[in-house]
């Protein structure tokens, strides 16, 4: 099951340029560090094939293999027909096996030459300089593994990731805070990665684990707070709210499963380190003092007093929304709105909070402030659409929104062919509001607008209606002419 957080959205005024930075590195260091690596690589395995070193190093590996890496040397005995490639690589790749044959007493100075031309251009790759090994530890390849990629989908997955979970996370804590956090969570990744690892030769290569630290971070910011995750199983997907840390222990819970059953080469309890580093970390930080804890940097700009003050409100009032205090939150948006009231960003993000109480008051007077809204500027037509939507699925209809805003938002609807969706609008109208002025007219333009979408049936319903109901209007009388002309 794939859960994505779908709680904050995206902010104009402080967006996320840690992550953006971040991704940035992520590619600049697959395309132009690792970019070369498998033309490298290539040349390593034509000289040594050239040099026909696999017959001097097939016994050898093997003797390597089973004393310092079982998996592979039950690979190689339970495959008497293993291909001289796949074994090659397996020689290749081993970065300590390079160095083991160099203390041969065996190792002649024409071995050592040919070798040494294999060696020099692994030496030149990435995976050899960059990657972490839990059997040659070293802090630069600590952090340096968690900018690599082992592929061109990998990345593209995790950046993916660290795009949904990074924005999130940086708006929440801080830029310098969701940065350090990336790096504690991919020394954890490194930390359990080498200590749970039953092949101590195979490097470690790749964003994950710093990215899970992210996701486990997020979780740790809202703890038992349920917060909206969009979920996507099978063909199954939709919206939920579900508590913080229950995604944290289903994440958790995943990692090791897929640990314990899966035969990838995918390293699961990489993962596992980095969520538990990511979550710790941010839960250290929110222990910190307030003062200290303040989730937006971009509050350091208003210290110097750069900004006015609907600035410095729009940001508190979104720092109190993802902090779930939605009451303090829907004042300061309250107040923003009185100041600049066609702003749609603040309406935007106060409706998403309103919508949470769809019975309420607040939420239909806001709902009929977006439709009018609506009639003046096409900016909320979006913002319309989703509140027409909300009235007659969650509000239970449109008995709080005045015929006129209505029947304006119909006619709208219907200059820029949006025919299906303002139906349930069309039938509340000929219920409660038959004896409207405008009505008329309306339902006739309704009725021409079925013929775009082939809804003749339809037509022939409203056409019919008019003809009998309101035949002493001029909609009533085209429509009986209409109605002449379809027979």
């Amino acid at each position: 099951m794939l859960l994505i957080p779908a709680e904050n959205r995206l902010s104009k005024q402080n967006p996320p340029y840690l992550t953006g930075w971040l991704i940035l590195l992520n590619i600049f260091a697959y395309i132009f560090i690792q970019g070369s690596d498998n033309d490298k690589f290539e040349k390593a395995y034509q000289s040594y094939y050239d040099n026909e070193l696999l017959a001097k190093e097939r016994k050898v590996f093997e003797e390597y293999a089973y004393r310092q890496r079982t998996d592979v040397y039950d690979l190689i005995i339970d495959n008497q027909v293993l291909p001289e490639e796949m074994l090659v690589g397996l020689i290749l790749q081993d970065k300590q096996f390079a160095q083991h044959i160099q203390g041969l007493s065996n190792y002649s100075s024409e071995w050592r030459e040919k070798r040494q031309q294999v060696n020099e251009h692994l030496n030149q790759t990435s995976t050899y300089q960059y990657a972490y090994y839990p059997s040659e530890p070293s802090l630069l390849t600590a952090f340096t593994h968690m900018f690599m990629h082992g592929g061109i989908g990998h990345l593209l997955g995790n950046m993916l990731f660290l795009f949904l979970f990074g924005y999130n996370l940086e708006l929440l804590i801080g830029r310098l805070r969701t940065f350090a956090t990336y790096l504690i969570s991919g020394l954890g990744a490194v930390l359990f990665f080498a200590a749970t690892t039953s092949d101590k030769f195979v490097p470690l290569v790749g964003a994950s684990g710093a990215i899970s630290g992210l996701m486990g971070g997020f979780a740790a910011f809202y703890g038992l707070k349920s917060i909206r995750y969009f979920y996507w199983i099978f063909v199954f997907f939709n919206y939920i709210r579900l508590p913080a840390f229950l995604v944290l222990i289903y994440w958790l819970l995943k990692e090791l499963i897929s640990a314990s059953s899966s035969q990838d080469n995918v390293a699961y309890m990489a993962h596992f380190g980095g969520l538990l580093a990511g979550a710790a970390s941010v839960y250290l930080i929110k222990l910190l003092p307030s003062k200290a804890t303040n989730v937006k940097e971009f509050n350091d700009e208003i210290e110097e007093n750069n900004i006015s003050d609907n600035e410095r409100k729009f940001h508190q009032a979104i720092q109190a929304q993802q902090e779930l205090r939605f009451d303090e939150a829907k004042d300061l948006y309250y107040q923003l709105i009185q100041d600049d009231p066609y702003n749609q960003e603040y309406i935007a993000r106060l409706y998403s909070i309103e919508k949470n109480t769809p019975q309420s008051i607040a939420f239909t007077e806001l709902c009929q402030k977006i439709l009018s809204l609506s009639l003046q500027s096409s900016s909320f037509d979006k913002l319309a659409q989703q509140a027409v939507i909300d009235l007659k699925i969650k509000a239970g209809g449109f008995q709080a929104i005045t015929a006129d805003t209505l029947i304006g938002y119909c006619k709208k609807s219907l200059r820029i062919k949006q025919v299906e969706p303002i139906k349930s609008i069309i039938n509340f109208l000929v219920k409660e509001y038959h004896y409207h002025e405008q009505l008329p007219d309306l339902l006739l333009h309704f009725a021409f607008a079925q013929d775009e979408i082939r809804s003749y049936e339809t037509k022939h319903k409203v056409l019919t209606y008019l003809a009998k109901k309101h035949q002493d209007t001029f909609a009533g009388q085209e429509a009986a002419k209409a109605l002449k002309e379809m027979y």
